[in-house]
């Protein structure tokens, strides 16, 4: 980034450039920077339009090629251009959007390579084709911009994020512009926004861009706590079904178990007789298999590998549902029931008989002769097939309990999870409350370290600058924030109508109560809340004591002296008797004003007018008053800067602090400066009387000295004296002297006439500034403006948005959110915040009813800041009052003593 001048030097840059080989530039501050020429900024030169032949596109497709094959022979890896890029590359001055349109439009894949240009003609013709098109468009373009007529494209592409529920989830966001509508492949994702004027589309764009940024961060934040809750919901879900199969599982295993009692006995009968034959367990498990290669019922029946350690093993017991099934359609087979009964008696024997060897060997031939054996007489039977397919239930019988003991260790099991899923689901509901108020709080935290959203900023009313509420009766009460303010008000907005009411204490301010309706008195109600609204600055606050306000009608004030002459900034002149009112006990209130839209303040409007109407109330807001009609502040201040201006005086600009603290300190050093000046005068002028160059008045003044050796000042001044030289001498400083005072008194007297003349001169400026006529001056229809804000919205009302009020708390009577405020030694920004928490935390009900609280009223408090609500506060130190707390009561103690502790016992 470069900054040239006129002769296109350069006068700033951001770094500086020094490239020593030949024939570059060089880039630093005061060179001169030669990449283009004074033409380019050339409003009248004109662009001519390009031709592009079969012979130019040929010429970039082979120079591209020349470099392909150049980069090969160097072993450098070099991407073939596709005709998009190799046409952008050559024709820059058109976008690459506007190429890839005009390619789209001929039908040219523009990923294609540019390199088949050259075997290819008819693709060839139709590059051609496209860059002619894209040229045409391109001064179509400009020649649309000469005459400013220039449409803009806002490409939206859709939001992944979006949510169709949530009615603030945003559909579409804003992706690109352009001055044309841009080929897209999937249009089907995006929306185009045509907007007139280039500029407008620009500022459109910008605007909303960081406002959608900000909505998709913000909504990303919520999706993500969203799925944090469904992942808490589903983590319960699961542990509930988890509970309820377990609980299902157990009753089943319990079911067996009962079902194959004999079973079950059996398989523990014949593992129990082995472990007392001290049978080794890899012998038994080995056996095991065995038995049940030889189809062995009760061998088939156990699992491996067996858990002996904790005396358990593990059944696979047939499904009873199942069985009881297959026993319906086999109730024939009786006989093969009672030879499989012998059977499996027989091979209980077999392991018996098999365990009573001591040699592994004998015990594996004898098993093998019984297994020859059982196979030559089996008898498969269809009961049996049938069993063999069964599904089966794993189950794990513990050897020290009876089987119907294992089927209760199931039931119990199943009872305890049965328990267990009843609590989870009594405790979901909390357990996700507890999780989403968790979640919520963390969106909350999260929210508030993202940047505040770019919204429209609700326009202040002219009174908002000031200290203002509006009393119980619906007059606006204004008061200024410094002495500047008040002088405004008075200048301004002030007249003979209305009412000024203050108090005779420190720090009290000055309210002045606007009176639109003349001649009639303003109501007692009015007059006292505007009292207690100019104490609440005062040190009657701090203090918390009671005192007294009063008030006086608008024409019994003045800003003119008894000399006519304007007094200083926020001083009044009070020229009628002041009228006191009773003492006022300090209390204020918070509240907040529902600023609706257009149509609901016409309503309103018309509401008051015809009220007035019916109570021959006719308003006439003026604020003419009779002492500011003789002033004539232009033709002072122009006559003031004239001759200013001829005597070479003060420039019109206004005078700092600084320079006037200086003048002061300058003044008050003045009476000690001209005194010892003089002083020093004084003796300059005897010795220079004393040491004037005399021909032959050293060697005299000799004489003299050695003459008068001995003389002392006394005898010294006597003879001067009897001489008549003493006389001229003392005239002489006495002339010196009152000289160097009239010059002190004339130095000093300039000095205080520079500071009175910049004071009046500013307070005349100040004053012409106050009565200019601007768009704050014209409070003519304020009383509209307080039709727009309702202390509490009725049916069909549409709010748009909330003012805050300070105000005396019998003013706040028909407001539906309020708080009380007290003297005390809070800070007003913690109360603030407390205070919107408190109205955002009350119950929402989604009804019509004025007197409960509406959703579009919680919503709009969110968008609440405390640092844009504190300004409307009078006072610093504060005590919040929340509905339902005693004020009075908190840190006090019940009883004697106050609330203090009990002391030791002496």
């Amino acid at each position: 980034m470069l900054l040239l001048d006129h002769e296109m030097k350069i006068m700033s840059l951001q770094r500086v450039v020094t490239n020593t080989e030949a024939g570059n530039d060089r880039y630093a501050v005061n060179e001169t920077y030669r990449m283009f020429d004074k033409l380019l900024f050339d409003e009248e030169q004109q662009y001519e339009k390009r031709t592009y032949t079969k012979d130019v596109v040929k010429g970039w497709v082979s120079a591209h090629k020349d470099k392909l094959v150049g980069d090969l022979s160097e072993k450098k890896k070099k991407k073939v251009f596709s005709i998009h890029k190799l046409a952008f590359v050559h024709a820059s001055h058109l976008s690459s959007d506007l190429i890839l349109k005009g390619l789209a439009e001929v039908g040219i894949s523009p990923t294609q390579s540019c390199l088949e240009m050259l075997d290819d003609n008819n693709l060839l013709e139709k590059v051609i084709e496209a860059l002619e098109l894209t040229e045409t468009r391109y001064l179509d373009l400009l020649s649309e911009m000469q005459n400013q007529k220039v449409r803009g494209v806002i490409v939206e592409k859709k939001n992944r994020l979006h949510d169709a529920s949530n009615s603030d989830s945003l559909e579409f966001v804003f992706d690109e512009f352009h001055p044309f509508v841009p080929y897209k492949a999937n249009r089907d994702e995006l929306r185009f926004q045509e907007i007139e004027g280039y500029n407008k589309t620009l500022d459109k764009f910008f605007t909303n861009l960081e406002s959608t940024k900000y909505a998709l961060r913000i909504e990303q934040q919520k999706q993500h706590a969203q799925k944090r809750l469904d992942t808490a919901k589903n983590e319960r879900d699961k542990q509930i079904q988890l509970l309820q199969l377990q609980s299902e599982s157990n009753e089943k295993k319990g079911n067996a178990i009962i079902y194959h009692a004999d079973l079950v006995e059996d398989c523990k009968l014949s593992i129990q007789e082995l472990i007392n034959k001290q049978t080794d367990w890899t012998i038994i498990e080995k056996l095991i298999k065995m038995g049940q290669q030889r189809n062995d019922k009760i061998a088939q029946t156990i699992k491996l590998p067996l858990n002996l350690r904790e005396s358990k093993i593990k059944l696979a017991l047939p499904d009873p549902d199942v069985i009881q099934d297959a026993n319906v359609s086999d109730d024939s087979d009786v006989s093969s029931d009672s030879s499989a009964s012998e059977s499996e008696s027989g091979s209980e024997s077999d392991l018996d008989s098999d365990n009573d060897t001591d040699d592994l060997e004998s015990e594996s031939d004898d098993s093998d002769s019984e297994f020859e054996e059982s196979q030559s007489t089996k008898k498969k039977s269809s009961k049996t097939k049938l069993k063999h397919s069964v599904a089966t239930i794993n189950v794990d019988i513990d050897l020290n309990l009876s089987a119907f003991a294992n089927a209760r260790v199931y039931f119990d099991s199943k009872k305890f999870a049965v328990s267990k899923q009843n609590k989870v689901e009594q405790n979901t509901q909390i357990a996700l409350k507890n999780a989403e108020r968790k979640i919520q709080k963390d969106l909350a935290r999260n929210l508030k370290q993202e940047t505040d959203e770019l919204k429209a900023i609700r326009p202040k009313f002219w009174f908002e600058k000031f200290f203002w509420f509006v009393s119980s009766e619906g007059y606006l009460c204004l008061a200024g924030r410094d002495d500047l303010q008040t002088d405004m008000i008075y200048y301004r907005h002030f007249s003979d109508n209305d009412c000024f009411v203050s108090a005779d204490i420190d720090g009290a301010l000055k309210v002045f109560i606007k009176n639109p309706y003349k001649g009639k008195p303003l109501p007692p109600s009015t007059l006292f809340q505007a009292g207690i609204f100019a104490l609440s600055t005062s040190v009657a606050w701090n203090g918390k004591s009671s005192t007294s306000a009063w008030w006086l009608p608008g024409d019994e004030v003045s800003k003119k002296d008894v000399d006519n002459t304007l007094l200083g900034p926020g001083r009044l002149n009070i020229k009628g008797k002041k009228n006191f009112m009773p003492p006022a006990q300090l209390v204020m209130g918070f509240g907040l004003y529902w600023l609706v839209d257009e149509e609901t303040t016409k309503k309103y409007t018309t509401a008051r007018l015809l009220k007035q109407d019916e109570h021959g109330l006719h308003p006439e807001v003026s604020n003419r008053k009779r002492d500011l009609e003789s002033l004539n502040l232009t033709a002072i201040l122009n006559e003031r800067e004239q001759k200013e201006a001829n005597d070479g005086g003060f420039q019109k600009d206004e005078v700092s602090e600084k320079d006037i603290s200086e003048e002061k300190e300058e003044y008050n050093n003045m009476d000690s400066a001209s005194v010892n000046r003089t002083e020093k005068e004084v003796e300059e002028a005897r010795r220079s009387l004393l040491n004037t160059n005399v021909r032959g008045k050293k060697g005299k003044l000799k004489k003299i000295n050695t003459k008068y050796a001995d003389q002392d000042e006394e005898e010294k001044l006597m003879r001067m004296q009897a001489l008549g030289t003493l006389k001229q001498i003392q005239e002489r400083e006495k002339q010196k002297e009152e000289e160097a005072k009239r010059n002190a008194e004339a130095e000093k007297e300039k000095y205080v006439n520079k500071g009175a003349e910049r004071s009046n001169l500013k307070e005349i400026r100040q004053l012409k500034k106050y009565l200019q006529d601007d768009e704050d001056s014209v409070d003519s229809k304020y009383l509209e403006q307080l039709d727009s804000l309702l202390p509490r919205a009725a049916k069909g009302d549409e709010i748009a948005s909330f003012v805050p009020v300070f105000a005396p708390w019998s003013a706040l009577n028909k407001f539906k959110y309020k708080v009380k405020i007290q003297p005390g030694l809070g800070k007003k920004g913690k109360s603030v915040t407390e205070a919107i928490l408190y109205f955002s935390s009350r119950k929402v009900e989604k009804t019509e009813d004025v007197e409960v609280d509406w959703p579009v009223e919680h919503e709009l408090l969110k968008g609440a800041r405390s640092n844009d609500i504190i300004g409307v506060f009078t006072v610093s130190k504060v005590k919040l009052v929340l509905p339902g707390s005693n004020a009075n009561d908190k840190g006090k103690g019940s009883g004697k003593g106050g609330g203090k502790k009990a002391g030791k016992k002496k």
